[in-house]
């Protein structure tokens, strides 16, 4: 727990860091001093981030301070160390973003792109990534650590660390074997997403209208149970409604959807319908509010349309059910005014201006998510 003098010289230094931005940055969002205090003084959890893929290619480091030069901040260089540290973040959900061994029309062509020059794919490059992470918290012991549960994130944050939970991005990660889901767990992992951009053994993604109505496979029904007794994060972003549904007639614990948006805000196949909201709160899961354009809005996409899909789930599924997941680094262009970590003080005082209460904006910043991370992985 931060001191109030403490508290007071970060949020001076993150008021200056804001109001200063950068060539690219929108101005400035007003963000007052007991904004940027309840900011810096609740644990904030970021359960969607992917800058281990941009470290794994192209030796991205995550120690060393970036900036994203291009206009709109588009692709990557959204987050860091020192500017997880700068935007008050406590944890991450660091996504392991792979290709498959056997790439599908489905795909989408960023990751096409990648996949005709990257040598690793499949169950290699998820352990090659995870290796990273480890690596990662060695070169830098008194700022990140990986972790595996929600124990260990309240102990990296009373030591001044930023803790990180690896989670994958997608079964074809683990390439339809169980066995390998137990190595990985074994370096570390602990959440799997179901499906990425790519039909897989498990299930179809949401963002292909052909896989409409297909469900879970039976080797996706195996796989949530094998995680839920390894006490793993079953993941839904990306899956389709059919598989939505299937996954709620199997999983016993609560769960997690690590970077959506609304569909009643924005009518994005990729966002959560108001069903799909209350299921998730009935569960008693998590679902990380995204912060990618396209899924905040059809134009324009800014900081009051990323509030409105916040105020929105938070009305449909309840104040418990709500956190962020921003997909930085998921070659995705954030809105207006929050284009990058360092921004993320702009949410606190969003949610504050719109009337939610201290209690409600300090659960959604963090304590949701910790208690999902706690209840499945200890």
């Amino acid at each position: 727990m931060l001191t109030r003098r403490e508290l007071l010289q970060r949020s001076a230094l993150t008021a200056g860091a804001l109001a200063l931005g950068c060539s690219q940055r929108a101005p400035a969002a007003p963000v007052s001093a007991d904004a940027l205090a309840l900011h810096h003084d609740s644990l904030v959890v970021d359960l969607h981030v992917d800058s281990f893929l941009w470290a794994r290619l192209f030796g991205y480091d995550m120690g060393r301070g970036h900036e994203n030069r291009l206009p709109s901040a588009p692709f990557a260089w959204h987050a860091d160390l020192p500017r997880l540290a700068e935007g008050g973040v406590s944890a991450v959900g660091f996504g392991i973003v792979v290709n498959p061994r056997e790439v599908r029309p489905e795909l989408m062509l960023p990751l096409k792109m990648l996949a005709w020059f990257e040598r690793q794919r499949g169950i290699e490059a998820v352990l090659a990534t995870l290796d990273l992470m480890h690596e990662t918290a060695r070169r830098y012991p008194d700022r990140f650590v990986v972790v595996g549960n929600g124990t260990e994130i309240r102990a990296a944050r009373a030591a001044g660390k930023i803790a990180g939970l690896p989670c994958l991005e997608g079964t074809h990660g683990i390439e339809g074997s169980l066995d390998n889901v137990r190595t990985a767990y074994e370096r570390g992992l602990r959440s799997i997403g179901l499906v990425h951009f790519q039909a897989t053994e498990a299930a179809y993604p949401m963002t292909v209208p052909e896989f409409d109505g297909r469900g879970l496979t039976d080797f996706g029904r195996d796989l949530i149970g094998e995680m839920e007794r390894l006490k793993m994060l079953v993941d839904l972003a990306h899956v389709n409604d059919a598989g939505f549904a299937d996954a709620l007639t199997v999983m016993q614990r609560p769960f997690m959807v690590s970077h959506a948006g609304c569909r009643a805000v924005c009518p994005h196949r990729r966002n959560l319908t108001d069903e799909q909201i209350r299921a998730v709160a009935e569960r008693g899961g998590v679902i990380g509010m995204v912060l990618a354009s396209s899924f905040v809005a059809d134009h324009d996409a800014n900081l009051d349309r990323v509030l409105d899909h916040f105020d929105h789930a938070i009305n449909v599924g309840g104040e418990d059910a709500v956190g962020i997941g921003s997909d930085y680094d998921g070659f995705i262009t954030p809105p207006t005014g929050l284009e990058d970590v360092t921004t993320l003080p702009r949410l606190t005082a969003g949610l504050l201006a719109r009337g939610q209460r201290p209690q409600t904006v300090r659960k959604v910043l963090g304590e949701n998510a910790l208690r999902v991370i706690t209840d499945v992985c200890g």
